[in-house]
């Protein structure tokens, strides 16, 4: 059974997916979700959506996938008791601190490792197993043979993004929004930072959206993650429409059930034209990393939605004052409420929504306020006529219904319908409405059964949709009031045991939230000291032998951390590694080949869940800063895990106020983001054969970024703060 995920800002983008096949609907609650931007839901139009859902069989994922504050913990456990009750299917949390607390407190509940945790190979998703989490988010750089191996591994459920928009910073790991204005992405208040304008200075000058990744649109690459185990197919954008909504899930939907049932699913011409009105970035990229960084990853030319070319300007002149009449060709007619993108010389130069256009002959002509440059490339952005068809999609239950009439006995009503639960187990539930007293024979005219079966079968707006109608009659006569009551109480009455029927079993454990509710946060604070880092690039400044240094090398070599302890004058008992933040299945092999020659080495820093795994394997683990701790409960569950120390957030002011659990140190210079992608593919527009790496790499917008890499079985980069590193 595979499972097609959609995204929900709001109540109309839950019908929408539910209306267009959505499998599931992942929403935000509250303010501990990554999409803090979006409308989001309250208790009252959580239950509606809730509800909708699950009358036609989909599920519902609340997120609260912040990284959370001692201070946020009991407000996040409210809010996901609220959501409980009210039967949500799964949470999608990121912070390791709220899953202990969550364990402890509600047994049974369905737990997933949000994409912001990173995970992304084998050693990582055993430790998210561990952990007590049924599924993983897969970050979106796992590589295929990372995916296969994962399958073969685990029994968790692996989750993966096929469309919308691409971070290009490696999930959970991106600190710029904060670091410049205090705004975390990680806390759901990301400024979008990569989307803008940047100048690199490679030795090469070049001006662009440097950082803006392309859209994702993984239909050709379907079959493949299917093959390799994926169980669920997210689409990325709680911040789009219900449009964007339904037309994701109506393409996907088809794709899905195509090659489910043995057939040979390709996307059209068209339904790839519906995505990229539905939401593009230029072109789309096709595999994005699932067979390693391919240079097709970043879009330099546009940082936002750019939609379908169908014509260019051919005339613009005066209409009326501040008035233009614009005349375009035009691939498609044009309607009302149609909305058009302008480019010019490659560039965006104006936006507008169509009023009243006049179509004629492959042209259309319209009255804008807007003047726009004649011999300017034309897109469409947004098809009104388009969305109006998405708006009418809905999605039924077939109903069965029965009326029995009888002469001296009460008029019934009975409505019953098939149900699938998970476990592919089909039921059938019932519901009977009679009415109070009898019916008595007709006077003049009995009521016919064709008369009764118009009657039963008019389903409105129920959700329902009469499948079967049988009548038993026998001259009795029935009011239209009558029979039409009746049949609004069973199916209301059936609508609700059928909601009822999927709800999630749940145990709250009161007593458990209620100790953890009453616990006073702690005043101590604990001893925090820097942990310093040791780059391989230079000699760094000695570090004091009270303090045991971090090492950082670009290359996960031999030869090169031997080099750096020369240059510290350290033996490898005395420092600590830093593991990188990403590692696929062949970095992990380089890694450990590594570690095998160099058995005197004991310490590593782990910036990554994967990283817990070398924990058995004898090693001192201590948790960095790229797993984002930022409360006394995360160190308490990275203790049990084993780990020696943990690394508080750089995100906030000393966060931790436990002090008896581990020791807590600060990391003294951390990148702010770590890319998958080469910067230098984007820059010089070559590939890995002709490299064009230089060390100067310097990005320039209102501060000076500078560019770090690091090489396993491929390259990945950091990116600091320039002076920072």
């Amino acid at each position: 059974m595979f499972e097609l995920l959609a995204p929900a800002g709001d109540l109309k983008c839950v019908y929408a997916a539910v209306n267009a096949g959505a499998d599931a609907v992942y929403l935000g609650l509250g303010d501990f979700n990554a999409r803090q931007k979006a409308e989001n839901f309250d208790e009252a139009t959580l239950k509606e959506a809730i509800d909708y859902a699950h009358f036609f069989g989909a599920k519902v994922y609340v997120a609260v996938n912040t990284i959370l504050q001692n201070s946020e913990l009991k407000k996040a456990l409210s809010l996901v008791k609220v959501a409980v009750e009210l039967n949500a299917d799964a949470f999608i949390i990121q912070d390791l601190g709220l899953g202990r607390i969550l364990k402890s407190c509600f047994e049974n509940i369905e737990l997933h490792l949000s994409t912001q945790g990173g995970v992304h190979n084998v050693m990582g998703a055993i430790e998210a197993q561990k952990l007590g989490f049924k599924r993983v988010v897969l970050s979106r750089e796992t590589r295929i043979e990372d995916i296969r191996a994962i399958r073969r591994e685990t029994d968790l459920e692996l989750e993966f993004f096929v469309q919308g928009a691409l971070c290009v910073c490696f999930s959970g790991n991106c600190y710029m929004s904060s670091r410049e204005y205090g705004a975390s992405g990680n806390r759901g208040l990301c400024r979008q930072l990569c989307r803008m304008e940047y100048e690199a200075d490679a030795g090469k000058t070049c001006k662009g959206y440097l950082l803006s990744a392309r859209d994702i649109s993984l239909t050709e690459a379907l079959s493949d993650l299917i093959d390799a185990g994926v169980t669920s197919f997210k689409i990325e954008g709680r911040m789009r429409r219900e449009g964007y909504v339904s037309e994701t899930v109506t393409v996907f939907r088809r794709l899905i059930d195509d090659i489910t049932s043995g057939k040979d699913a390709c996307v059209t011409d068209e339904e790839e034209k519906r995505l990229r009105l539905a939401f593009s970035r230029g072109e789309f990229s096709k595999r994005a990393y699932l067979d390693g960084e391919n240079g097709d990853i970043i879009e330099p030319k546009f940082n936002n939605h750019t939609g379908v070319r169908i014509g260019k300007v051919i005339k613009v002149k005066p209409f009326k004052a501040g008035l233009f009449d614009v005349t375009v060709t035009s691939d498609v007619e044009l309607f009302k409420g149609d909305g058009l993108k302008f480019f010019y010389g490659g560039k965006e130069v104006e936006s507008l929504g169509v009023g009243d256009p006049q179509n004629s002959n492959g042209t259309a002509s319209f009255v804008t306020a807007k003047r726009v440059p004649v011999g300017a490339e034309v897109r469409l952005i947004y098809d009104a006529k388009r969305q109006e068809e998405l708006s009418k999609k809905h999605r039924y239950v077939p109903v069965d219904i029965d009326v029995c009439a009888k002469v001296g006995e009460p008029l019934t009503v009975t409505a019953s319908a098939k149900l699938t639960q998970d476990d592919g187990y089909v039921t059938e539930l019932a519901a009977v409405a009679w009415q109070d007293g009898v019916l008595e024979a007709a006077k003049t005219a009995p009521t016919t059964d064709a008369e009764l079966k118009i009657q039963a079968a008019k389903t409105a707006d129920t959700g329902f949709v009469a499948n079967a109608v049988n009548v038993t009659c026998d001259g009795a006569f029935v009011a239209k009031s009558l029979i039409n009551g009746l049949r609004r109480q069973a199916l209301f009455e059936l609508r609700e045991k059928m909601i009822d029927a999927r709800a999630r079993e749940v145990k709250v454990d009161e007593k458990a939230i209620e100790e953890f509710s009453s616990m006073p946060e702690s005043e101590a604070k604990p001893e925090i000291s820097a942990l310093k880092v040791v780059y391989g690039e230079r000699a760094d400044e000695e570090v004091p032998f009270s303090k045991m240094p971090a090492i950082k090398p670009t290359e996960y070599t031999i030869g090169e951390l031997r080099r750096i302890l020369t240059l510290q004058n350290r033996y490898p008992d005395e420092v600590a590694l830093v593991l990188p933040t990403f590692a696929s299945g062949k970095d992990v092999d380089i890694i450990d080949g590594l570690l095998a020659n160099m058995p005197e080495l004991k310490t590593l820093v782990a910036n990554n869940i994967y990283g817990l795994g070398y924990i058995e394997r004898g090693y001192s683990v201590i948790a960095g800063p790229g797993l984002n701790i930022a409360n006394d409960m995360a160190v308490e569950e990275y203790a049990l895990a084993g780990c020696t120390a943990a690394v508080a957030s750089s995100e906030f002011v000393r966060p931790i106020s436990m002090s008896a659990s581990l020791p807590i140190y600060a990391f003294d210079e951390m990148p702010v983001m770590t890319l998958l992608h080469c910067p230098f593919k984007t820059v010089y527009r070559n590939d890995c054969a002709h490299c064009s790496y230089k060390e100067n790499y310097v990005l320039k917008r209102e501060k000076s970024y500078r560019l770090r890499r690091i090489r396993l079985s491929e390259c990945e980069f950091e990116l600091y703060e320039d002076g920072k590193m």
